[in-house]
């Protein structure tokens, strides 16, 4: 665990993009808890949400071969969209941390372990791989919970658990409800 790689890791600079993204995709996938551990206390959204747009927009660019060119030119919406909805996953994020946990993590915080577990979102377009890079980044946001918060395994699985069974639940619910109203659905 003390490997030199691991050691000097290098976090994404809105400053340096070019030079400190590959750098910091390849700690955190070389080694997710030594990078949280070590993360710095993030201030201001700037240098997460940067990130996290250059893997916004690598989704849009990889997803044109297996969809159409229509996600390109929905990239702007997909943009807004996913950073309004990260935002928010981070808002839940600290207050699932602060209510089950009782330890303390900033929305800016929050929002910069949710940018950097987000990497491999970027080849979520891939069919079959999508889900894949789902789990993956669910993962990452476990380990950023455990790394950088110093929760319990146990502890970040149940925050992250607890939202994927209501959306599962809902799913269910609501694809019950489209085959009861439109019977041609179920067929």
């Amino acid at each position: 665990m003390t490997d030199s790689s691991e050691s000097a890791s290098i976090y994404f600079s809105a400053n340096r993009p070019l030079a400190s993204f590959l750098p910091a995709a390849r700690g955190l996938i070389g080694g997710p808890r030594a990078f949280f551990e070590k993360m710095p206390r993030a201030i201001y959204y700037r240098d997460a949400m940067f990130f996290v747009s250059i893997v916004i927009f690598a989704f849009s660019f990889i997803s044109v071969p297996f969809y159409s060119m229509l996600f390109l030119f929905l990239l702007p919406v997909t943009w807004g969209a996913s950073l309004i909805g990260l935002w928010l996953w981070a808002r839940y994020l600290r207050w699932a941390v602060k209510a089950s946990a009782g330890g303390k993590l900033s929305s800016v915080n929050a929002f910069q372990i949710s940018a950097y577990a987000a990497l491999p979102m970027a080849l979520a377009a891939i069919p079959y791989v999508g889900a894949l890079a789902s789990l993956l980044n669910l993962y990452l946001i476990w380990q950023g919970l455990i790394g950088f918060c110093r929760i319990g395994a146990g502890k970040a699985a149940a925050i992250l658990l607890v939202p994927v069974l209501v959306l599962a639940g809902s799913s269910m619910a609501l694809a019950a409800m489209l085959v009861k109203l439109l019977p041609q659905l179920a067929g």
